[in-house]
């Protein structure tokens, strides 16, 4: 591993946590939008009820957007020829409510249109970093499979962008199926 090179590790990703910030900051929204609401009613006295309501629906809501950029990046590798898996787990958002959440973002590749940077591929690859970005909290991103040349692209692709830090890269090329696995997929609130 030279300077250039992304920092690799081969130990087994962190368990995806909620991202406490995204939430917090989404509750905050809804409780400051359901206080508007009751105190420009004229329901003083609800305003505080109104803001805990607000506050339960924006957590919801941080939920929802962070399964539909999940499904927005599987559609883009669906599109690129690739197969996408969404892996859900179920949490529970302010209010006591339990929410479908992501778990994470499996991503199977064509080994030889990754190795010839297929321009959908490419576009996948730049999505990725994107979120990566984003990301409050730090994504993992994990490298499989059997072909090393191929399985070591993307992480050059990922780190050429700048994605590696703030994401981690772990590398398990050499073996499995040729895949990227990214989780958590980030809050983009």
């Amino acid at each position: 591993q030279d300077a250039t090179s992304p920092p690799i590790e081969t130990a087994k990703p962190d368990k995806p946590k909620a991202d406490k910030k995204r939430l917090w900051k989404a509750g905050g929204l809804g409780c400051l939008t359901g206080g508007a609401v009751a105190l420009l009613s004229g329901k003083k006295d609800k305003a505080i009820a109104a803001c805990a309501v607000g506050a339960a629906v924006g957590s919801v809501a941080s939920y929802k957007k962070q399964m539909d950029e999940a499904r927005e990046l599987a559609a883009q590798a669906q599109a690129a020829g690739m197969t996408a898996t969404i892996a859900t787990k179920e949490a529970t958002a302010q209010s006591g409510e339990k929410v479908e959440a992501l778990d994470s973002v499996s991503i199977t590749y064509d080994p030889s249109s990754m190795s010839a940077r297929d321009p959908q591929t490419v576009a996948v690859l730049d999505k990725i970093s994107a979120l990566a970005k984003r990301s409050k909290e730090p994504l993992t991103i994990s490298a499989e499979g059997r072909d090393k040349h191929a399985c070591q692209i993307p992480l050059a692709e990922l780190s050429a962008r700048d994605t590696f830090p703030p994401a981690k890269a772990i590398d398990k090329c050499g073996q499995g199926k040729p895949q990227l696995v990214i989780t958590p997929v980030p809050d983009l609130t």
